[in-house]
């Protein structure tokens, strides 16, 4: 993209904080105001504006207003996701929707000062999940927001993930999670569990009822139909600390299918348009894995096609 902007000799303003977004009396946008690093505040003119900022998981204080439920947990986010795009297209009449909508991962490994999202591929392939005595207690591949709920319910609000070698060897993101000090290793299942605080006897039992489990073809604890083709019984063995985290939200700026912003009574913003995760509105109440890639790119694109047009056809 950088390329693109040298190639085109595209201005590119960095550490510059938009203020607000302006707009004339007839209400068509005509640009942004902008704070310098100094303090000194500038006006940048353009017919239209695309917001492109991303979500507000690492916003604590819009997460405590429309999900206080939420409001202590830790996110999957980068710093930067602090919902900021959102407020400037509310203060300027737009509308938000869908904000109590946020998407929670199950298994973030967040003991350090940064979290680690741990990727469902690790329980596809065969890892369990078990509760602070060893057992376990939700079908691990549930959706993210029943195994999520199925973690906070327990009392230490955490879980363990368990797994094998042969799980380790068909999903390499383990040995990045191990290089920066997430996993624990037990020669056996026993030693394990020693290194975790939790009951060998529990643990190994747990595992004994999964194998078998896996050998049946029938979980008959939970139901799981999935992520069962091998028993975990190749040593070592491994574990990692996991808890539920924010990691994306659903509500955002209200957009149509052609990412014009929409004020409260549905009318067009003219000049105005939201793509990626801080428009809402198109996920439902729960969004499915890999769709925000797509997200990105079908309206990322028409963002950038209907703003072109919106400026040569009418402005």
């Amino acid at each position: 993209m950088l390329k693109v902007v040298q190639q085109k000799n595209i201005p590119l303003f960095t550490k510059v904080t938009v203020t607000s977004l302006n707009k004339n009396d007839a209400g068509k946008i005509t640009g942004v105001a902008l704070e310098l690093p100094n303090g000194d505040e500038r006006t940048l003119n353009g017919k239209s504006v695309i917001l492109a900022t991303g979500g507000f998981g690492a916003s604590k204080n819009i997460i405590k207003k429309y999900r206080p439920d939420l409001a202590g947990y830790k996110t999957t986010n980068q710093p930067g996701a602090t919902g900021d795009g959102l407020e400037l297209a509310e203060d300027i009449g737009a509308e938000l929707v869908q904000m109590n909508l946020i998407q929670v991962h199950p298994t973030v490994q967040q003991d350090n000062p940064h979290t680690y999202l741990i990727g469902e591929a690790v329980r596809g392939e065969g890892a369990i999940l078990v509760d602070a005595q060893g057992k376990r207690f939700v079908n691990e591949l549930g959706t993210r927001k029943i195994v999520s709920n199925s973690i906070v319910d327990l009392p230490d609000k955490s879980a363990y993930l368990i797994f094998d070698q042969s799980v380790r060897n068909r999903v390499k993101a383990i040995e990045f999670y191990d290089h920066i000090g997430l996993v624990v290793t037990g020669e056996n299942v026993n030693t394990l569990a020693e290194k975790i605080n939790l009951s060998p006897e529990v643990l190994s039992q747990t595992v004994s009822e999964w194998n078998e489990a896996v050998t049946n073809k029938q979980d008959n604890r939970f139901g799981r139909t999935t992520g069962m083709e091998r028993q975990l019984s190749k040593k070592p063995f491994f574990a990692i600390h996991i808890a539920p985290a924010v990691h994306y939200t659903m509500g955002g700026i209200h957009i149509d299918k052609k990412t014009h912003v929409l004020d409260g009574n549905g009318n067009v913003i003219p000049g105005l348009f939201a793509a990626g995760e801080v428009a809402g509105g198109l996920h439902g109440n729960n969004r499915i894995g890999g769709n925000s890639i797509s997200e990105t790119v079908v309206f990322g694109r028409q963002a950038g096609q209907q703003s072109a047009e919106y400026i040569l056809d009418k402005h």
